[in-house]
């Protein structure tokens, strides 16, 4: 069987293949040739001169025409979506189509890196001015001093990034950038929860990634749904300050709002790496502009990319000529009649996203904040409280992050706090978790639904709970929110004892007073538990100081009913 490559191949993959097809091969890389085939009656005397029965290509489009007009037994395509087959006429003829998925996701995740770094610290124009001829000149230290000011460029970590599609490139890009310590708007309405989780991402709509985000960088691929999903419209919500980065389509992006924007400084910068008329030539208005990194598509060219292609091509054919089905071949129906190949052990694209506090630093800080805001009510005295939130580890699994033992909640920082596994154990954090974490470990388990958790000794909620006195359907705005509150039995502090009876008297609520240790706060965010907790002690308070003037009264049992009811409705809303 003889092959025509038309494609670029490593040398190593290229000997491989002329070992299986006993060097029946003719390759013409259009890298060297410079030719690409775009009419098809000259592609049909090129497979028909070589005699070819299979045909390896990146750029040729093989038409319906083409296919119908050779006698070609497998086509390949080095792409990670082989647009330019007609896959329907394939098919239908029983032709096996080979493809080259992931081939360039790490060559374009780490150009997109670049292009960010360089933006950010204006490498570009550093690199354009100190090279010119007539701009860069220093006889006086105030010359220097002029362009220390035209260089100052940002730091990355703390920044916001907007990452539009969290695909393979998208999420591999996030990788890349979560040792900066940066925070991730995520807009993909096929988003991978897993993957959002792992770099503790926000899923946010369009306009809020575009208005909140110092850096917005594109990772989705070209439909109907994303074609001019950004326009004048979504462009002028960008903040003046942001970056803009296409390494994905051009067809995803308005270019002449982006160009307008641009011009006009009312975005500070862009990198751009796809465009409406490729290739890129000396026309192209996007190279007049300063503050505008242009590539001619580079994104995928790299030695690695092209090797990665070119020994998914050899193992395909291999094994199609094994009697066996690749992974990679787009229409395996029609190799129905062949064995199976047992699907290679794919590498985790979650083990490599290394573990630390600031990867749920948008939590933590929350955290912080609640214990700031307990201490300046009056809830808690040195670290007499605690509050944590129900977080995902890469690979998926459920940990809890939880405040620290040892440290005044005054002083508490990200890197203080302290991340658990369900069983209690320290996966990341240099101080000793909270002594109440089992009360923590034990709702969560119990209690799916429960993202977050506060615990205080606000002093009305102990009076309360040391009178073994549960909130009662007196202050009719409260059950709507927690439903009800009873009094655990007492337990030890930081025993399982407590932390049981706290999940038996919790039962459906959201709250529950622990016996002569204050309230504990539930919800579906940290921002719903706090607000709870904060209810429970209103509620407490108007029951202490009712109980103090005689006589409480509880409201009729029909109006109790009906706002347990309107409780269910709420949970619904909030949990759902």
């Amino acid at each position: 069987m003889k092959a025509f490559i038309t494609a670029e191949f490593s040398s190593e993959a290229l000997e491989e293949l002329k070992a299986i097809l006993n060097d029946e091969i003719v390759y013409e890389s259009w890298r060297t040739t410079k030719n690409l085939y775009f009419k098809d009656e000259d592609l049909i005397r090129k497979i028909k001169e070589v005699d070819a029965e299979i045909f390896i290509c990146e750029g040729d489009n093989v038409k319906k025409t083409v296919i119908e007009n050779v006698d070609l037994k497998i086509i390949g395509s080095t792409r990670g979506d082989p647009n330019n087959i007609d896959l329907e006429t394939a098919t239908e003829k029983g032709i096996p189509v080979l493809y080259a998925p992931d081939r360039n996701t790490i060559s374009v995740a780490e150009l997109t890196i670049g292009l960010i770094l360089a933006l950010a610290r204006k490498l570009h124009s550093v690199e354009r001015i100190l090279h010119s001829e007539n701009e860069f000149e220093v006889n006086e230290f105030e010359d220097y001093i002029k362009y220390y000011n035209l260089f100052k460029g940002f730091e990355l970590q703390g920044k916001t990034v907007g990452i539009i599609g969290l695909g393979r490139i998208g999420f591999s890009v996030a990788k890349l950038l979560l040792p900066f310590r940066v925070k991730f708007l995520v807009n993909d309405p096929y988003v991978n929860q897993s993957r959002l989780d792992a770099i503790n991402g926000e899923s946010v709509d369009l306009e809020d990634l575009l208005s909140r985000s110092d850096i917005i960088t594109l990772h989705c691929p070209p439909t109907d749904e994303t074609d001019d999903m950004i326009g004048e419209k979504q462009i002028k919500l960008i903040q003046p300050h942001a970056l803009f980065i296409n390494t994905a389509r051009a067809s995803i992006v308005d270019e002449y709002s982006l160009l307008d924007a641009l011009k006009e400084k009312k975005i500070a910068g862009a990198a751009l790496d796809v465009f409406s008329i490729e290739p890129v030539d000396q026309d192209n208005e996007f190279l007049e502009l300063d503050n505008v990194i242009v590539t001619p598509h580079i994104g995928g060219d790299t030695f690695d990319t092209n090797h990665k292609h070119s020994m998914l091509m050899v193992n395909g054919i291999k094994q199609i000529l094994n009697n066996q089905i690749p992974d990679n071949v787009k229409n395996p129906e029609v190799l129905k009649g062949n064995a199976s190949v047992e699907t290679q052990v794919k590498k985790d694209e979650f083990e490599d996203i290394e573990i630390s506090l600031q990867n749920y630093a948008r939590q933590g800080q929350q955290i912080i904040n609640i214990c700031n805001e307990m201490i300046d009510k009056g809830f808690i005295i040195g670290t007499a409280g605690n509050a944590s939130a129900r977080v995902k580890l890469p690979n998926g699994q459920d940990a809890y992050l939880v405040t620290p033992s040892t440290v005044k909640y005054e002083d508490m920082q990200v890197e203080d706090l302290v991340l658990i596994d369900e069983e209690g154990n320290t996966i990341v954090g240099s101080r000793n978790p909270t002594s109440e974490r089992r009360l923590h470990q034990a709702i969560y388990r119990e209690r799916e639904d429960i993202k977050a958790i506060v615990h205080s000794h606000a002093p009305y909620s102990t009076a309360l709970s040391i009178a073994r006195m549960p909130i009662g359907p007196i202050v009719d705005e409260v059950i709507p929110f927690i439903g009800g509150c009873e009094v655990a039995e007492f337990g030890m502090a930081g025993t399982d004892d407590l932390a049981n009876n706290a999940v038996d008297a919790l039962g459906e609520n959201l709250a529950v007073f622990i016996a002569n240790h204050g309230n504990v706060g539930c919800g579906a965010s940290l921002e719903q538990a706090w607000i709870v907790c904060q209810q429970v002690e209103m509620a407490a308070k108007i029951q202490y100081r009712a109980a103090l003037l005689g006589t409480v009264y509880a409201i009729p049992e029909e109006a109790e009913e009906a706002e347990k009811e309107m409780f269910d409705i709420m949970k619904d809303l909030n949990f759902g």
